[in-house]
């Protein structure tokens, strides 16, 4: 190795030249250190680096919880739209003794048409009609209930058959009853019970007696079954009905009472008037 000031050789490890005292470099090579401001700015862009990374992800957290916050207030509101919408659609009026009632929902319309507060030819409108409609003209005629068939009337035929009875003459009757000494007074019973009967059995009622049951009840209670055949016959005459409106008179009390003052063939006479009047209106 030689100096660098004189050129003179040095020995091994020398540190200064012998001839001019010059000092000897070195081999090794020294790593600059870096300098104390160095070392400052390289921290502060450490320090600045951290803090920008730190710093940008909690806003980018922030902006992604504000985008997702907005995008499930966009979802709930939607159908909170759509509901108040259908709330408007099915907001119903209808109208009340000249005034309309409501508003009303579609489920408490229906609850009124099957309660028959509304009929099909209720006037009602909703938002969205151009003008009041009748019920059964809208979509609510679906929930009117349908009505029962009307059972027609039947007007009852009283007289399912004629009344086959002959008039008979009231004075002839009477005279002959006196002139006989009652015997035609018996068969003029007999005719009396007859006629009544077949007056009831042509109106499915039933009669006063058999003919001859009311004769021989006649005769064996000396009368007193006569007078309540005149009591009978005067009350089943009385309920006959005919179709063209005729009524007869209920004279049973009378026709009671006669007997018991001696004048039971009055209750006779009465008795074949009322069968003349049937055969002579009746079946007109």
């Amino acid at each position: 190795m030689e100096c660098k000031q004189c050129g003179n050789s040095l020995p091994e490890n020398a540190k200064f030249c012998p001839e001019c005292g010059a000092p000897v470099p070195t081999d090794d090579v020294v790593e600059e250190t870096p300098s104390a401001k160095e070392k400052v700015e390289v921290v502060e862009e450490v320090i600045e680096e951290s803090q920008t990374t730190e710093a940008e992800e909690p806003v980018q957290d922030v902006v992604k919880e504000v985008e997702e916050t907005e995008e499930e207030t966009i979802i709930q509101e939607e159908p909170v739209e759509s509901e108040e919408e259908n709330a408007q659609e099915e907001e119903w009026y209808y109208v009340k003794e000249s005034q309309s009632a409501g508003p009303f929902t579609l489920e408490q319309m229906i609850e009124r048409i099957r309660d028959a507060q509304i009929k099909e030819e209720t006037l009602v409108w909703k938002a969205g009609m151009a003008d009041w409609k009748r019920l059964k003209d809208t979509e609510l005629a679906s929930y009117v209930m349908p009505e029962a068939p009307k059972q027609e009337r039947v007007h009852q035929t009283f007289t399912k058959k004629p009344i086959y009875i002959s008039e008979r003459s009231i004075g002839l009757s009477i005279v002959l009853s006196i002139v006989t000494c009652s015997i035609y007074y018996y068969y003029w019973l007999y005719t009396l019970a007859r006629d009544v009967n077949e007056c009831c059995r042509a109106q499915n009622k039933s009669g006063p007696g058999e003919p001859g049951i009311v004769v021989l009840l006649s005769l064996i209670t000396c009368g007193l079954y006569g007078i309540y055949f005149y009591w009978k016959a005067g009350k089943v005459l009385s309920e006959l009905e005919f179709d063209n409106g005729y009524r007869v008179s209920d004279n049973s009390i009378i026709m009671l009472v006669l007997p018991f003052l001696g004048l039971g063939i009055i209750s006779m006479a009465i008795c074949q008037s009322t069968l003349n009047d049937i055969c002579r209106y009746g079946n007109e």
